[in-house]
């Protein structure tokens, strides 16, 4: 039995089918109209933008070495209604960072949880969830009978997620459990320094000339890109201090300390050199900067040398010619 209705081929020409022309289509459900608003006043994004006391294009704001994002970022940040100044100079990502200090170092909770071989999710759940104090939660240990190993080092008996995060630690729970179970002395591997580390930002302390503090720490200290540093250590096998020795930098020949080199100021004092590490939420913006020091002026400019005397002797002058002869 054939349907009343059959399908209709879209092969078929429509008034064949029955249908009048210009009337295939209405069967078809509208499209919904689009009511979403668009936040950005891309208008604000245009023209001469004031900040820092000058007045540029946006294009060239993008350029200006106290902007910290490209072009198309810094535009949306304007169309969204940002301040000129912030949106110039905050840093992309800003975000609150997670850190914890214990036993006199300071790291993010990732860098923690890689430290102590306590999983990330779970040492977050244990401070947020179950609201346990950071100690606490350290002193809980990580999960696992290998992790829970007593060790007995330096007088002192714990378990091996205790001593990753002891203050005489230089290495993450992982490689002390390595470094045990290849048969080193428990003081030796657990105050030796790695010679190099695959975990590039993860926190964890690397040790040169009596300071300890995370690999992105020293690139900004040291102004060396972290990721040279650690492929200077794990291409040569080299420790950090060896590997910025390399580099031709030590304290006595640094400029200046961490310390010294950043400053407050304002807006009105920055310099188009200043690195803007972070940024006040105040109505007021304090921006804390890192200030290169100025190259040394040339106490003296060289004098154009004076022409060296000529060792050649003179040319002999040119033979005369005899006067032409008339002829007659």
């Amino acid at each position: 039995m054939t349907s009343a209705n059959p399908p209709s081929d879209p092969g078929i020409d429509p008034e064949r089918r029955g249908i009048q022309p210009g009337e295939e289509h209405s069967t078809k459900r509208a499209r919904p109209k689009d009511t979403r608003k668009d936040r950005h006043r891309w208008e604000l994004a245009r023209g001469p933008i004031t900040a820092f006391g000058e007045t540029k294009v946006v294009s060239a704001w993008a350029k200006d070495a106290r902007c910290t994002v490209n072009l198309q970022a810094l535009r949306t940040r304007l169309a969204l209604g940002w301040n000129p100044e912030t949106a110039i100079s905050r840093p992309r990502h800003e975000r609150g960072v997670l850190e914890y200090t214990h036993a006199g170092r300071t790291m993010t909770l990732r860098g923690w949880a890689d430290q102590s071989g306590i999983k990330y999710h779970t040492l977050w759940s244990r401070i947020k969830d179950s609201g346990m104090s950071f100690e606490a939660a350290l002193d809980k240990g990580a999960e696992g009978a290998h992790f829970t190993q007593l060790v007995s080092a330096f007088g002192e008996t714990k378990p091996v997620s205790h001593w990753a995060v002891d203050a005489r630690a230089n290495c993450a729970a992982t490689t002390l459990l390595r470094r045990l179970a290849e048969g080193w002395e428990p003081e030796r591997a657990i105050i030796e320094e790695p010679l190099s580390r695959s975990n590039l930002g993860s926190g964890l302390p690397y040790h040169a000339f009596g300071h300890s503090m995370g690999i992105e720490d020293w690139g900004r200290h040291t102004q060396i890109p972290a990721g040279m540093l650690v492929h200077r250590m794990e291409r040569h096998q080299v420790t950090l201090e060896a590997a910025l020795r390399s580099f031709g930098w030590a304290p006595s020949n640094a400029v200046d300390s961490a310390d010294a080199e950043l400053t407050e100021v304002t807006s009105a004092h920055l310099h188009p050199r200043d690195h803007i590490p972070a940024v006040s939420s105040d109505a007021d913006p304090i921006f804390t900067v890192r200030r290169p020091a100025a190259p040394p002026a040339e106490t003296q400019r060289r004098s154009p040398a004076a022409p060296l005397p000529s060792t050649r002797a003179p040319a002999a002058p040119a033979p005369s010619s005899p006067p032409p002869v008339r002829r007659r």
